[in-house]
């Protein structure tokens, strides 16, 4: 099987902890999802809610040029340049990586640091993580604060760049704010429905169905708080869900492996050819669930 994720911590685990990418305990290596015949991931850098200003710009850059460093180590990673565009053909049993930064926090006020990390190989920014930026208010602020001006301008400007605007974790007032500032389609990379089951960081029906309309696409995530329970089942019911609203040409995967706990069971990316089996057996068509896991989140990076 194929699989295109969204969305994984992995690289902020490598950073800050010293994480080897090749082979580790936690839920991604390159020793374990280069099995799958093709493998695109995107690697975020997380910036925490207490990391501002310059000194969250300057993690932010540190952690994308330790993937670089990562990448010339190993045959089996190829990392997306600045301006470098998806491969026609993803060589098999390798990770075709794409970087971004989870948290707006990381440009310091400064439009010129999102320049700067284009630069750097990042095609896609998540706004704000749970709390308050320079850009916006989180999911775990107030959901009617606006976005701020500052983060109306880097959306604008982002659409200028071709980089990929990310919702995920932004509050309810701040993700209209988006669809009113730019036409672009934009993603959730890592968001589940709250129609299914309710949380702060949940997609509202109205909130999925924009994303689809503009031809953006939502990752599903496997955190438990925001399924209700990480099970194949629950995985299942916010799948269905998105599929009857329109949404099997936008609907995808955004794990948040190395960001969330999962259960022993899962171990980590390898559950991923069981979750695609469990899914067959339940009648989804294989030309479906080859959208789900590659091609729809595929198609982001192919309209770079």
């Amino acid at each position: 099987m194929r699989l295109f994720d969204l969305h994984c911590d992995t690289l902020y685990e490598c950073y800050t902890k010293g994480v080897n990418l090749y082979s580790n305990s936690g839920h991604v290596d390159l020793s374990r999802g280069c099995c799958l015949e093709e493998w695109g991931q995107v690697f975020a850098v997380w910036i925490p809610d207490e990391w501002r200003g310059e000194a969250a710009f300057e993690h932010a850059c540190r952690a994308l040029r330790l993937m670089r460093e990562i990448e010339r180590q190993s045959e089996k990673l190829h990392v997306l340049q600045a301006n470098e565009p998806l491969p026609h053909a993803f060589p098999p049993h390798t990770c075709v990586g794409v970087l971004a930064v989870e948290g707006g926090a990381a440009l310091a006020g400064s439009l010129e640091h999102l320049t700067d990390l284009v630069t750097l190989g990042v095609k896609m920014l998540t706004l704000t993580w749970n709390g308050e930026n320079e850009l916006g208010f989180g999911a775990g602020c107030d959901r009617n604060r606006p976005l701020k001006p500052f983060g109306r301008q880097v959306v604008r400007e982002m659409e200028r760049l071709g980089m990929v605007i990310d919702v995920s974790h932004l509050n309810h007032r701040g993700f209209w704010d988006v669809a009113e500032t730019t036409d672009a389609p934009f993603i959730a990379s890592h968001s589940v429905s709250a129609a299914v089951h309710e949380h702060p960081r949940n997609l509202t029906d109205e909130q999925f169905d924009e994303i689809v309309r503009r031809g953006g696409v939502t990752g599903l995530n496997f955190a438990a708080s925001q399924l209700g329970k990480t099970t194949f089942e629950q995985i299942e019911r916010h799948l269905d869900h998105y599929l009857t609203r329109g949404g099997a040409e936008s609907v995808c995967f955004g794990c948040d492996f190395d960001g969330t706990v999962l259960p022993a069971d899962f171990g980590g990316i390898e559950v991923m050819p069981r979750l695609y089996d469990y899914l067959l057996s339940r009648g989804y068509a294989e030309q479906c669930l080859d959208r789900i896991f590659f091609k729809n989140a595929e198609k982001v990076f192919r309209k770079l």
